[in-house]
């Protein structure tokens, strides 16, 4: 059998305790300490346990129990969180996807798996033409402290039923994106949680310590802190979703509550540092995770908050939150490793036999040992692809095939170099450009997609490259096809550029030719770009032609309106002038990073009009225009949408 390579071999790893366990360990410890503050409001342990009762109980109530998952459809709040942990009560799986996420997410979950139940908040279209539809448990107006109050009623001990499920049993699952087209579910068991858990006080710290996450409940990343958190006696710190939309709003919440540690994406985290005369000094660790970590991160975070160690983690959501770590990253590094594994996981770097590179030549990056997940809900096929024999581990262990390329350093660490096929992270998602291109072919005005990652910039975008459905016709408007992805696709997964092309380019084996696409994205910007100036920045015209992007009337505005100057300035920002005046600024390739360089444009014609936080409310043009124009006393056109949440 072949030897593992140096510097592959895990630690010893800690025995686990399963996190419900530990986390009724700190309820007995300390009942008065606060467990959770989110939205407002602030629980004890002994509060979000006795919630977490009341809410198994009427889970139960509705069939949830081993076998069966829990989908959480809610916005992030206490409740949300409540629901994750009851559902674990049970023996059942949570699920979380956000109110905002598209249908398909939820129908695909629903397909692939025995859901029992849906907490949401008001109807679920979604479930209205499922067939076989679980239940939907509306938790609108519910107070999470008069959940405790009725889980106080309730007789005390545990549940003889939890003793009954085994640590093997699901605990969540993932929704995660699909080469194929439609999503998949990564299953992760109770042991597989608990396993990843274990190792972090080496990294983390024992001391007490008020964890910030800013991240949804659907990104596993959020795992990570949160049952360290719980399971450790801390203080878990959640952003509501406005808060966690707006940068300078969660610095000020980490300020608020004295947060000594933040897990964030980096891309978020960059944002963040603009704001980090906000952030306090009672930080003292920062963990990066979700996206690759660069030099210019690195060394900024060592500017704004020198104090602050700067750690990295990586792992794909099937290998349980992380499955590698890089503690105490240091300007000084030529290039950021995402290092070794924790202790109970392990990683090879492979060639296409599986056998172990020497050090410092690539390969396929392979995780094995407790971290490896049990595989995709309802989906064998794909999990036999993804998760094969480990030749290296004992009789039925398994290895994920993560699908990076990478190389261990002459001082034993990991470093990725790409991907082995058509995934991407865009802000901290990981996206599969194969998931993209079956939506937006379902389209009967497109024949042929291929999407392609632009990574020329500071974030990564993507633009999508079509051919007509007829030849020789036209593709559909940009606001058409943003709408058809919309109701699919996750919001990073949706094109921010589209470019049609008479045919496709093909390589020799007569496959969309990916590097030509690639090459051609300066050109596909620049056709962007070029609408710039002649974008007035109105409603389409009925006489524009089929497939021009969205917002070009065709004819100049008035340059003294503020509608027009915004719109302009909109298209500087986001490499593109195909938005209208209610388009959303996060739907049309805005992020949290673009926001502040929207404000500081903003800020250079109209010196203290607006502030930064203003637009992540004002998110069109049109409601930005109005805002300058009441405060200027000038005339504007357009008005004010209501503006959709920004997706991490």
């Amino acid at each position: 059998m072949p030897e593992p390579a140096s510097g592959s071999t895990p630690e010893p790893a800690p025995e686990p305790t399963p996190v419900l366990e530990g986390f009724r360990q700190q309820v007995r410890r300390a009942p008065s300490a606060t467990a959770l503050v989110v939205g407002g409001l602030e629980l004890t342990y002994r509060e979000l346990d006795l919630a977490c009762a009341a809410l198994a109980r009427r889970l139960r109530a509705h069939g949830a129990g081993p076998g069966r998952v829990v989908c959480v459809r809610l916005e992030q709040n206490a409740v949300a969180v409540t629901a994750m942990l009851a559902a674990l009560r049970t023996g059942a799986a949570w699920a979380v996807v956000e109110p905002d996420q598209p249908p398909a997410r939820l129908r695909a979950l629903l397909a692939d798996t025995d859901c029992a139940v849906v907490l949401g908040s008001g109807p679920e279209p979604a479930l209205e033409d499922a067939p076989g539809a679980p239940a939907l448990l509306d938790v609108t107006g519910l107070d999470v402290r008069e959940l405790a109050a009725e889980g106080e009623r309730l007789p005390g001990g545990p549940d003889p039923a939890e003793a009954a499920v085994s640590e093997d049993a699901p605990a969540y699952i993932v929704c995660t994106s699909g080469s194929t087209g439609a999503p998949k579910g990564v299953v992760v068991s109770r042991r597989q949680l608990a396993t990843s858990i274990a190792p972090r006080e080496w990294v983390y710290g024992s001391g007490p310590a008020t964890y910030l996450m800013a991240m949804r409940l659907s990104f596993d990343g959020m795992l990570g802190g949160m049952f360290w958190s719980f399971t450790r006696g801390h203080t878990l710190l959640l952003p509501d979703d406005k808060q966690l939309r707006q940068v300078h709003e969660l610095a000020r919440l980490a300020g608020e509550f004295e947060a000594t540690h933040l897990i964030v994406v980096p891309s978020y985290y960059r944002a963040l540092l603009e704001e980090s005369r906000l952030l306090p000094p009672s930080l003292r660790l920062v963990v990066v995770a979700g996206e690759p970590c660069t030099q210019d991160l690195v060394r900024l975070h060592h500017e704004r908050l020198p104090g602050a160690s700067l750690v990295n983690e990586y792992g794909p959501t099937e290998t349980t939150i992380s499955c590698t770590v890089q503690p105490w990253l240091a300007p000084s590094r030529q290039r950021i490793p995402i290092g070794r594994p924790w202790a109970g996981a392990v990683a090879h770097v492979l060639d296409e036999r599986l056998r172990e590179v020497p050090a410092g030549e690539r390969g396929e990056l392979y995780i094995g040992g407790g971290f490896v997940a049990l595989g995709y809900a309802g989906q064998p096929g794909r999990t036999a692809e993804r998760f094969v024999a480990d030749p290296y581990g004992p009789p039925g262990a398994r290895l994920y095939r993560t699908g990076d390329i990478a190389h261990v350093d002459e001082e034993g660490a990991l470093h990725c170099h790409g991907r082995t096929d058509h995934q991407v992270k865009i802000r901290g998602t990981r996206v599969e450009l194969g998931e993209t291109e079956a939506v937006l072919e379902a389209h009967p005005g497109v024949g042929q997609a291929v999407a392609v990652c632009d990574v020329s910039g500071t974030e990564h975008r993507l633009v999508a490259f079509l051919t007509p459905a007829e030849p020789g016709g036209a593709t559909p408007s940009w606001a058409e096809l943003r709408e058809h992805c919309a109701g699919h696709l996750v919001e990073q997964a949706v094109p921010v550029l589209f470019h049609t092309l008479e045919r496709m380019p093909l390589g020799s084996s007569g496959k969309a030719d990916r590097t030509a696409l690639t090459a051609l994205v300066p050109e596909a910007a620049a056709a962007a770009a070029s609408h710039t100036a002649h974008t007035a920045h109105a409603d389409p015209s009925p006489d524009a032609p089929p497939g021009a992007p969205h917002g070009d009337s065709g004819s100049p505005a008035d340059p003294g309106d503020p509608t027009h100057t915004v719109g302009l300035i909109w298209a500087e920002v986001l490499g593109h002038g195909a938005s209208g005046p209610h388009d959303n600024f996060f739907a049309v390739g805005g992020s949290s990073l673009r926001v502040i360089d929207l404000h500081k444009r903003l800020e250079r014609q109209w010196p203290g009009v607006l502030r930064v936080g203003e637009l992540f409310d004002l998110t069109t043009v049109s409601a930005q225009a109005e805002a300058i124009a009441a405060r200027l006393g000038v005339s504007a056109s357009g008005d004010e949408s209501a503006p959709a949440a920004y997706e991490l």
